[in-house]
């Protein structure tokens, strides 16, 4: 899916949407400075007027010179949904050591455990897009955020492989062991209960 917005907006969004806090410009400003994420100030406010235009972000103005910012979340509920998955999911986890902790089984059981949850929540998207059309730019942006973050565990998995070749064909092969076991159990004929 490609995204609804350029990249400083989606740096942007992500910014409001990950702390999902509500921001004054300023404060804003610097924090994205200090995420390597530079603009001017009337580059940052071009930004964030789009990102308003679109309804991804509100504003509130508490007199004419300060003016906070915070993620639109009654437009993103399927983002919320994501969100609240990714941070249930963190929580277990904690962080990337925590994850290469586990033993290579339970990473892998623990990844493809994550993958069916993402892919199940890819596929209320596609169909809210059916339901909702004119909610396909936010279902997109849930979707771009969804991938992005499972790939960072996918990654720390090859992280754990790369480690020597041994590791790498254990990996393979409790992969190859989870999907005979999904073959099998989604193709073997059963016999029918008797009526």
């Amino acid at each position: 899916m490609e995204s609804p917005l350029d990249q400083y907006c989606e740096k942007i969004f992500a910014f409001l949407m990950i702390t999902n806090q509500s921001y004054r410009f300023n404060k804003l400003h610097t924090n994205l400075k200090d995420l390597h994420i530079k603009m001017t100030t009337p580059t940052l406010i071009k930004h964030l007027n789009h990102l308003q235009k679109k309804g991804f972000i509100t504003q509130k103005k508490h007199n004419k010179q300060n003016i906070s910012y915070q993620v639109n979340w009654k437009k993103f509920e399927t983002l919320k949904e994501g969100l609240e998955f990714k941070q249930r999911v963190d929580q277990d986890l904690q962080n990337e050591k925590a994850f290469k902790s586990l033993p290579l089984d339970d990473q892998i059981v623990t990844l493809t455990s994550i993958f069916a949850l993402g892919d199940l929540l890819y596929l209320k998207l596609y169909v809210l897009d059916i339901l909702e059309p004119n909610r396909k730019p936010e279902h997109r942006f849930t979707y771009i955020f969804m991938n992005k973050w499972l790939d960072m565990y996918r990654l720390w998995l090859l992280d754990t492989c790369k480690e020597s070749k041994e590791t790498s064909q254990k990996a393979l092969e409790l992969i190859q062991r989870g999907i005979d076991g999904f073959q099998k159990e989604l193709f073997t004929k059963k016999p029918k209960s008797p009526a």
